[in-house]
């Protein structure tokens, strides 16, 4: 009989085996409920949205001016609504991912009257046409959910709960949990340890499980396959790096200086949001791409359907759009609109290549996965979350290219991501791992 196999585990050994086993199954079942939660907020955007859905041109000369009254409705109603809303929240000011950081970096608690309040704009704001995403609200909310739940976990950390949740529902509507999680512990978290990557890896992975079953497949975007890695395509994967970069950053700046317009215009607080409201109404003939979320217009782009023309306007028009109906009252992520216009810019990359007899095309995949790490600040989680996308290494290789080289530039000019910027605004100061040595 071996006595190092046989005597009986103390007490210390056992209080630690009880708080991991019961940290896991917690996170299992909060990665179901957020995730399930997170899907359904989704869908109810994308059902409504139906009803006042117009049809996407393909190119200039496709557009007919005919102003949609059920628009004009949605658009009106969202903007009466949001404004009442906004009279209840401290300030007048909405919570989101930033305010998720700023509780997980100096251990507070998140105001949960706030962040459901703050949810609900969000989700009448998509529902409505506003041009803002969709994620950035559902990271919050997932955050509260499991803020709103720490009672079954006090074993566990504060802000490994909050991450968890955020991560929970990144996981279940792109389908990447590997991504999800690592989003949750490098922009949430920002630590990386066995104890907190334990349950947050189980609650990704749970959520995923979750709207996976069911819903079935219900991810966004469906990659086709990856070019060859050949000298002329890393050299467009840089090139897609640095123009990702200089468009993140000039995003980042319009989106954080709006706000201070929205003060300087006078204007009483409910009534803010009429103002994006009716500059997206009087565009939307020509470009109701802008409306909503935007997921189709990026399926377009990917797939190469849209004119260069299109392309280049919408990158435009869609940072001032976003910038004006954050600053002014409207409220959702800034998530989705990086992701908008980096598969745009890509996709213009991709006509002037395919146009030129090049070698490769699909870098609107490349350029969203940049723009998208440049803005929140993830560069390991964009990477990961093409890979799983896409099973490629080819396209994790040029994803590398492309993230790295976005980030670097969006954070010399603008800082680590549009969170920091923000938080820095209103004099908060969080965790950066510049300030930082690893030895």
């Amino acid at each position: 009989m071996n006595p190092q196999i046989d005597q009986p585990i103390d007490g210390s050994v056992k209080q630690q085996l009880s708080i991991r086993f019961e940290a896991i199954v917690v996170s299992l079942l909060l990665g179901i409920i957020v995730g399930l939660l997170a899907v359904g907020f989704l869908k109810t955007v994308a059902w409504v949205s139906s009803h006042w859905a117009t049809p996407l041109p393909l190119t200039l000369t496709d557009i007919h001016w005919h102003y949609s009254p059920w628009v004009g409705l949605a658009l009106l109603v969202s903007a009466l609504a949001t404004g009442q809303i906004l009279r209840l929240l401290d300030n007048g000011r909405p919570h989101g991912p930033a305010d998720l950081i700023n509780a997980t970096q100096n251990n507070q608690t998140l105001d949960l009257k706030q962040g459901y309040l703050s949810s609900l704009i969000a989700l009448i704001s998509l529902s409505g046409g506003s041009s803002v995403g969709i994620f950035g609200p559902l990271v919050h909310l997932g955050g509260c959910i499991s803020t709103s739940l720490q009672k079954m976990v006090t074993r566990l950390p504060r802000d490994v709960v909050m991450g968890s949740g955020a991560g929970a529902a990144i996981a279940a509507v792109f389908a990447a949990p590997l991504g999800a999680a690592i989003f949750a512990l490098e922009a949430i978290i920002r630590r990386f340890g066995v104890f907190g990557s334990g349950p947050v890896l189980a609650c990704t992975f749970s959520a995923y499980w979750a709207s996976e079953y069911f819903l079935g497949d219900h991810r966004f975007f469906h990659i086709g396959s990856a070019p060859n890695l050949e000298w002329a395509v890393l050299l467009a994967a840089v090139g897609v790096g640095v123009a990702s970069g200089i468009v993140s950053s000039l995003y980042i700046f319009a989106v954080t200086a709006a706000p201070k317009l929205a003060q300087a215009s006078g204007l009483p607080l409910p009534w803010r949001p009429l103002v994006p409201a009716l500059a997206l109404f009087l565009i939307s003939p020509m470009l109701p791409h802008l409306l909503g979320t935007g997921i189709s217009s990026i399926q377009l782009a990917m797939a190469g359907e849209l004119a260069v023309s299109v392309l280049l306007v919408l990158i435009v028009a869609k940072i001032f759009m976003t910038s004006l109906c954050i600053g002014f009252g409207y409220f959702g992520g800034v998530f989705g609109p990086a992701l908008f216009f980096g598969a745009l810019l890509g996709g213009v990359v991709d006509l002037l290549v395919t146009d030129a007899g090049g070698i490769g095309s699909h870098y609107a995949l490349l350029a969203a996965a940049s723009c998208v790490a440049a803005v929140i600040g993830a560069p390991v989680a964009a990477t990961v979350i093409i890979f799983e996308m896409t099973g490629s290494y080819s396209w994790a290789v040029l994803s590398m290219i492309s993230v790295v080289l976005s980030c670097q530039i969006s954070r010399s000019f603008v800082g680590r991501s549009i969170f920091d910027r923000q938080l820095a605004l209103r004099g908060i100061s969080v965790n950066d791992d510049s300030q930082r040595h690893v030895t």
